[in-house]
């Protein structure tokens, strides 16, 4: 079946794509490519210029901050005015695990939060090189183990993240499967990296992306290869998954122009064959991570707004 057949994948035209903040992006993009490319570019000088990734997004306003200590993994609350308490959107932060952090995400999954109704808790998990695979995992899972110690229940917990926090969503999701764990609501990964070293035909034909090339995804997958992962692991690559029978219902959201479309769509075709309930939105010409120009770009506000539509009732809100 091609792609544009399948009933589960829908193609949304942007509406912002022109718009300055969507250039800003592009330029950003643009500018942080070629700083990581630079062979005199430290891993902290790279840090420093990924937490600027959530500069041309907008403050939500009406939402606190509060850093707390979930079973020894850091994490942020982001809790808008008008919220139900007892209901949880966790958040994984992108930045292919080596780069970002609940700061330079803090708004757009704060948007998230204030769409929904719900707490927002942003997972400040262990990047690597430092910490070796599977550390971010093992955090992400510990906080959900931490929410439902707590008190919180499954069904009112849900999970997203942008990037490879985008994978971590999928197999956080997977480990809470195979350790018997209490499933919970709903999985919704935005712009997902599934495939550690780009090998979908898209990287072969897309020249619009401006962040991710082939050689850029293949760098920060030699970063996990070359410390001994397997990058073939579906908790690592979920592109790789077999099969996704008792997940939950899954909602992945991905940039026209971007190239982790493929593998979106190859993750999705498995949920679908394994009875999941899944959709796919392929946005326009919209660029990896677009939900971070939140408040500044109609198709970030749009998709996040369709992501609180879908989850509200799977949450019970």
């Amino acid at each position: 079946m091609k792609m544009n057949e399948k009933p589960y994948v829908n193609y949304i035209p942007d509406m912002d794509s022109q718009s300055k903040a969507a250039k800003e992006f592009i330029q950003y993009y643009t500018t942080l490519r070629t700083s990581l490319e630079e062979p005199d570019c430290t891993l902290e000088e790279g840090r420093r210029l990924f937490e600027k990734w959530g500069d041309l997004g907008a403050e939500p306003r009406e939402v606190d901050y509060i850093e707390f200590d979930a079973d020894g993994v850091t994490c942020m609350w982001a809790l808008p005015k008008e919220r139900s308490d007892d209901r949880i959107l966790i958040c994984c932060h992108g930045g292919g695990y080596t780069y970002g952090s609940m700061y330079s995400h803090r708004k757009a999954y704060a948007h998230m939060a204030k769409k929904i109704g719900c707490r927002g808790l942003l997972v400040n998990y262990r990047n690597t090189p430092e910490n070796k695979w599977p550390a971010p995992l093992e955090d992400v899972v510990t906080v959900y183990k931490w929410l439902l110690k707590s008190g919180y229940k499954p069904e009112h917990i849900a999970i997203t993240g942008d990037s490879c926090g985008g994978a971590l969503s999928v197999s956080t999701t997977l480990t809470i499967l195979e350790e018997g764990l209490p499933m919970l609501a709903a999985v919704m990964p935005i712009c997902p990296w599934f495939d550690l070293m780009g090998t979908t035909p898209r990287y072969e034909t897309n020249d619009k992306d401006a962040l991710n090339p082939r050689s850029s995804i293949q760098a920060y997958g030699n970063v996990l290869k070359n410390a001994g992962t397997d990058i073939e692991d579906p908790h690592l690559a979920p592109m790789y998954l077999k099969t996704m029978k008792g997940f939950p219902p899954v909602y992945i959201q991905v940039g026209g122009d971007e190239n982790m479309v493929d593998e979106a769509v190859i993750v999705a075709d498995t949920a679908h064959d394994s009875g999941v309930d899944v959709r796919v939105d392929i946005v326009g010409h919209m660029q990896h991570g677009f939900h971070q120009l939140a408040g500044n770009c109609k198709d970030a506000d749009a998709a996040i707004e369709r992501y609180a539509e879908w989850v509200r009732p799977l949450l019970g809100l």
